[in-house]
């Protein structure tokens, strides 16, 4: 089998995000759950639902390179504060737009260079580029939110984070 921008971009954002939601989930189950969604890893950092932004949003921004479809509008310079339940939907809604990707479109067309959002700008790049930056974010969001939830108490270990990227085959 030949390794893709697909299994490389595709599969591996989904078990970030199905990672994600996992630790969330269990989260949710502290006494003092309701305290996260704010909680940061330090005071100039984003809070937990800002994660979840970024995270989510980003998996959206190099979808709709790799698709050749519109660019999600977002500000991504505000804090957001979401719902367990808010932060839930973003992630599904993610991990749909990933299951509906067209492999064979994207591997075909990953190569095309053409202008994409950086910043305040426009560059351009090629969605293999592109998703290479981005998935790199959407790493960082994934472990920071770990981050802060190690730091809230929440029991979660190595197996936590990394137990969708063993268990999610395609």
């Amino acid at each position: 089998m030949t390794y893709t921008i697909y299994e490389g971009f595709v599969l591996q954002t989904k078990r970030s995000l199905t990672t994600l939601s996992d630790i969330l989930r269990k989260a949710q189950e502290q006494p003092n759950a309701s305290d996260f969604p704010s909680s940061r890893l330090f005071t100039d950092m984003k809070s937990l639902s800002y994660q979840i932004f970024a995270a989510t949003t980003q998996t959206h921004m190099v979808l709709a390179k790799l698709n050749n479809t519109a660019f999600p509008d977002v500000d991504s310079s505000k804090d957001v504060l979401y719902t367990y339940e808010e932060m839930h939907s973003r992630i599904d809604e993610a991990l749909k737009a990933l299951d509906a990707t067209n492999k064979n479109y994207i591997v075909e067309h990953c190569e095309d260079v053409t202008p994409a959002p950086l910043g305040p700008n426009l560059q351009p790049f090629s969605g293999v580029a592109y998703a290479g930056i981005f998935q790199a974010n959407i790493f960082f969001h994934v472990t920071t939110a770990y981050g802060i939830l190690r730091k809230e108490g929440v029991p979660l270990g190595k197996k936590d984070y990394l137990l969708p990227f063993v268990m999610i085959q395609e």
